[in-house]
């Protein structure tokens, strides 16, 4: 098997393990549905593509509310068994570094939380690029610089390990600059995530839901995340669950 298959095989393998409860663990169909909402005013009439569409919720939501169909391409066989189910033959496997879509011809292309776990952004802006017809639009909704501040579990959890992105605005913008595209808009955008109480959080932590997590070591795992994950525990009313507020920024480019 040639070496960038085995590689692409690599790195799919965490998302096919954690394929069954990704949605549980990312916001379910309510996330799905609020993205949609931030990305549908943007997109312009005709074709639309997402990158990295992982369980489908996105493109789902798109068509449903929206009634913008889109088809998907990821990375993990495992994740598009569950988009097939919602997006039927508009799924496909394919590597954001080198996807399987012929050159200038959808009219939009969108990342929707992908960025972050994509090995090589700047790749992925020159592919979606490749992709988009002169004139069409590529969308990002990423990491805001202050994600965290209406969080009321991010004073624990921002002593999580792995936490730095790659996908803050400063490093989107830079890469998309460099695949030639234009900023016609960047904001922030607040979505309300399902309450969840501290002991989920914790359960969550505790089986690696988070890819930033996936690869901690054993030593820093227990000098220091199990005392985040105690400190969750230790809260007042562990079980009882508590409204969170997640910002992410969106971002509009245009191709020349």
């Amino acid at each position: 098997m040639p070496r960038a298959s085995l590689a692409r095989m690599a790195e799919s393998l965490p998302f096919d393990r954690v394929a069954d409860s990704y949605d549980q663990t990312r916001g379910g169909e309510q996330r799905g549905r609020q993205f949609a909402e931030a990305l549908a005013p943007h997109l312009l009439p005709g074709r639309v593509l997402e990158i990295g569409v992982g369980t489908g919720l996105v493109a789902a939501a798109l068509a449903q509310v929206h009634g913008v169909p889109a088809v998907g391409v990821d990375l993990s066989p495992a994740m598009l068994t569950h988009a097939h189910t919602r997006l039927g033959a508009r799924v496909a496997v394919g590597d954001a570094r080198g996807l399987p879509v012929r050159d200038a011809s959808v009219d939009n292309a969108f990342f929707a939380g992908a960025l972050h776990v994509i090995v090589d952004v700047a790749a992925a802006f020159a592919e979606a690029v490749r992709v988009v017809r002169p004139g069409g639009r590529v969308l990002a909704l990423s990491a805001s610089n202050d994600r965290d501040r209406h969080d009321a579990f991010a004073p624990l959890l921002a002593g999580l390990p792995g936490r730095d992105r790659v996908d803050l605005p400063e490093a989107v913008l830079a890469a998309a600059t460099s695949a030639g595209l234009r900023t016609r808009e960047s904001r922030e955008v607040t979505v309300g995530a399902a309450a969840t109480s501290p002991n989920q959080i914790a359960e969550t932590i505790e089986t690696r839901a988070w890819s930033y997590l996936w690869n901690v070591d054993g030593a820093v795992w227990v000098s220091t995340v199990m005392p985040i994950v105690q400190g969750l525990r230790d809260l007042p009313d562990p079980d009882e669950p508590r409204d969170r507020l997640l910002t992410f920024q969106l971002s509009v480019f245009e191709r020349a």
